[in-house]
């Protein structure tokens, strides 16, 4: 399109209608005014072949001609009056001749107002968004009762009916403070609760972890839901029982797979994670397993037959191999013809070797302290959750029975239901960390 060029000393009002009363369809006018001084840029008007009017700031930046774009004229919203335009004529040529580029500085600031848009609407985004804690314990428990047990999703869902309502359902779940986490636990230390106040805390750290990475899982997407929490702000809140009374410690199934997972990802010998393996599979006491001898097992016949002068009551003691314990063992390394796990003195483990193992691997998990022992009160309390009977679970653990009936008169040796039960108990078991029958992760 042609454009016819002309200068003017000063564009007024009336210059202007005389200018848009010529418009022509074959031409765009563009008017100048003379240069008020060099370096303070120049006011053009440009008259379109349609009649609207548009005015532009044109200067000089490093050697090369620019314009910026003031603004259409009309009194319409949105458009210029021309005193307007000139007055931000003047705004622009105060900004030039700071040495700045106008048309730069408004690219920066537009550029800047968008960045600022889209983290506003990133906000708005994560707002719509953002889990509240009721949707975390809502979530954590369907997880549970896909995944867990029964009985520990039941104990799970029943402390959080009873204490959650303390902190308001639609806090964020990445607001919740250590002192929230506080304010539950008080409650329950007021009722004179400490231990269930120690398995609240277990609860709460388990599913605070569930939602750290829950953001990362196709789940967040079905529920378009994320709760962008940073850190597990129960990891920060004390144990109401530092030290729980000997002897009524045992493993939830949580702990559990974690010490399990753990063993395998620890540093620590073959021969102690294996032991461990078993003294959890088997229920044996610590000294049984540490000093098991390769004559003691019988895999054709899947026993494990531990004579009277090594057990506690003095009386032989069968037990039966369920399948994950023979996986066990045929991955045990044969170091010594006698023993499965030898020390370095060809003797068997000491059992003091074992506590120092546990707690070494203690400082790397966040599980409450237990000692090797707890783990035969762990199979006792769990084989009883996977519903064996007391009697079949006693008998696996060479408890002694003292009744006339068992002493005197029956010679039955169970060793059909003690084998039943522990097949029970690895499919269980398996179910707790997480494996199918091949040893595959869920």
């Amino acid at each position: 399109m042609k454009t016819k060029k002309t200068q003017v000393a000063e564009m007024k009002q009336t210059i202007l209608d005389s200018y848009i009363s010529k418009v022509t369809p074959d031409a765009i006018l563009e008017i100048k005014e003379n240069s008020k001084g060099r370096g303070q840029g120049v006011f053009v008007t440009r008259v379109l072949i349609n009649g609207n009017v548009d005015f532009y700031f044109r200067y000089f930046f490093n050697e090369k001609e620019k314009s910026k774009k003031i603004g259409r004229y009309g009194k319409t919203s949105g458009n210029l009056t021309l005193a307007k335009a000139k007055a931000k004529f003047r705004e622009l040529s105060t900004i030039y001749q700071s040495g700045i580029d106008p048309k730069a500085q408004a690219q920066e600031i537009a550029q800047k107002l968008e960045n600022e848009k889209k983290t506003q609407n990133e906000i708005e985004r994560k707002k719509q968004m953002q889990g509240t804690f009721g949707q975390l314990s809502e979530y954590y428990l369907a997880h549970l009762k896909q995944n867990r047990g029964e009985k520990h999703y039941k104990n799970v869902r029943n402390a959080f009916e009873k204490d959650l309502h303390i902190i308001a359902p639609d806090t964020k779940a990445s607001d919740i403070k250590k002192e929230d986490i506080l304010k539950i636990l008080h409650v329950i230390t007021q009722r004179n609760a400490l231990v269930m106040a120690n398995r609240m805390r277990s609860y709460l750290s388990a599913m605070f972890a569930y939602g750290m990475v829950f953001d990362d899982s196709t789940e967040s997407i079905t529920k378009h839901t994320q709760f962008f929490i940073q850190s597990n702000p129960v990891s920060k809140v004390q144990k109401i029982i530092k030290n729980e009374k000997r002897g009524d410690r045992s493993l939830s199934e949580d702990e559990v797979r974690i010490f399990w997972r753990a063993l395998d990802k620890s540093k620590m010998s073959v021969l102690k994670i294996n032991a461990f393996k078993l003294i959890l599979l088997s229920g044996a006491r610590v000294n049984e397993i540490a000093a098991l001898e390769w004559n003691e097992i019988d895999l054709p016949m899947m026993t494990i037959t531990l004579p009277s002068e090594r057990t506690k009551n003095k009386r032989q003691h069968i037990i039966p191999i369920n399948d994950s314990m023979v996986k066990i063992i045929n991955m045990n390394p044969k170091l010594h013809d006698t023993y499965l796990f030898p020390a370095s003195n060809n003797e068997p483990q000491k059992v003091d070797g074992f506590s120092q193992a546990i707690s070494r691997l203690l400082k790397n998990i966040e599980i409450d302290p237990f000692t090797p022992r707890d783990l035969r009160r762990t199979f006792k309390t769990l084989t009883g959750k996977a519903g064996i009977s007391k009697e079949i679970r006693d008998r696996l653990q060479n408890h002694s029975l003292n009744d006339v009936s068992s002493l005197h008169y029956d010679k039955y040796d169970y060793l059909k239901e003690k084998r039943d039960a522990m097949n029970e108990w690895n499919d269980y078991f398996l179910e707790i960390i997480n494996l199918d029958v091949y040893g595959n992760e869920f």
